[in-house]
């Protein structure tokens, strides 16, 4: 009887082949002992640094799976007529796209990202924001002097009225330009040491590189919306950019409680004026305790007061 294969035949010999299996066992290894090293780890750079493995080998794996599929139903009659090559082929084939798309696409789809994460940024700041008389002479100079410290370059200030453009602050860097933006409701409320903090946070988001991080997992989990893995990756990102920047405030001001007294100040202005908010924003959205959880983009208001004040207590026996 003459052998006549289906498209599930050719399935189960590619992806029961040695080298296929092997490789994508290890990938699903890699994929757990990675996200295990961001379970356990205490260090932001670590944390990142598995974070990011997590991502690249989880999105490289189903770009695999697809391709392989796709090119065993290309060489599907190859395959019919004997061609003992072809599970090879398939193989070799699919590693390109691999290598190739998962870039291209987390490129591709940045700027609808910058959009979804920074709606303030995406349509643009206000006319010659810093026009305000009192609100300039007051955060011009703590603005340079965060600016000097950071040693940073080329960091543009914008005062951004209305709390629905912007309800607290954020940052941006995005083809070459550096903001930070704070509102105007925001400015009224802190005192100088407040506001420092709050500037010295976002300046932190810039020097850690966060627009390019929270915009690539956001990308990865546009991309592969189907990965289970996709929207704990990418709020466990924006999570520990948080986190990161709260350190840096504090250590580059030398006063954590000053960052944590303004994070309750923010929470109080945005509870009291019932806005609305993506929680992709920085310090406009501050978790209550019940909301936070592995799906949810920022830390969780009593877990950044706490390490706040462990900061301040460390920073205060090492004086």
């Amino acid at each position: 009887m003459p052998w006549n294969p289906t498209l599930i035949d050719i399935f189960r010999e590619y992806f029961g082949t040695n080298y296929v299996l092997v490789g994508i066992i290890v990938a699903v290894v890699a994929i757990v002992a990675s996200f295990s090293v961001f379970l356990v780890s205490r260090n932001h750079n670590v944390k990142n640094t598995s974070l990011f493995s997590t991502m690249t080998i989880s999105s490289s794996l189903w770009i695999f799976i697809f391709a392989s599929l796709a090119f065993c139903v290309t060489f599907f009659p190859l395959y019919k007529s004997g061609g003992d090559d072809v599970i090879f082929i398939v193989f070799r084939l699919s590693l390109l796209p691999t290598l190739c798309l998962g870039p291209i696409a987390f490129y591709l789809l940045r700027k609808r990202a910058v959009a979804e994460i920074y709606p303030f940024f995406a349509s643009g700041p206000d006319a010659d924001p810093l026009k305000t008389g009192s609100a300039r002479n007051r955060i011009v100079p703590i603005f340079s002097e965060i600016l000097s410290r950071s040693k940073l370059t080329n960091v543009t200030l914008s005062i951004v009225q209305g709390e629905s453009r912007l309800p607290a602050s954020a940052a941006l860097e995005w083809q070459g330009d550096k903001i930070v933006a704070i509102s105007s409701s925001t400015l009224d409320i802190l005192d100088d040491e407040e506001l420092r903090s709050v500037l010295a946070h976002e300046f932190g988001h810039l020097i850690h590189k966060d627009s390019l991080r929270k915009t690539i997992a956001t990308a990865y989990k546009t991309a592969f919306v189907f990965d289970p893995l996709a929207r704990f990756v990418e709020a466990a990102i924006y999570r520990q950019g948080e986190l990161s920047a709260d350190e840096y405030s504090a250590r580059l001001t030398g006063k954590p409680a000053a960052l944590a007294s303004a994070l309750i100040k923010i929470y109080e202005m945005i509870s009291a004026k019932g806005i609305g908010i993506p929680d992709s924003f920085a310090l406009s959205h501050v978790m209550r305790d019940h909301e936070a959880g592995l799906l949810s983009k920022q830390p969780s208001l009593s877990q950044r007061i706490a390490k706040l004040l462990e900061l301040e207590n460390q920073l205060a026996s090492e004086n």
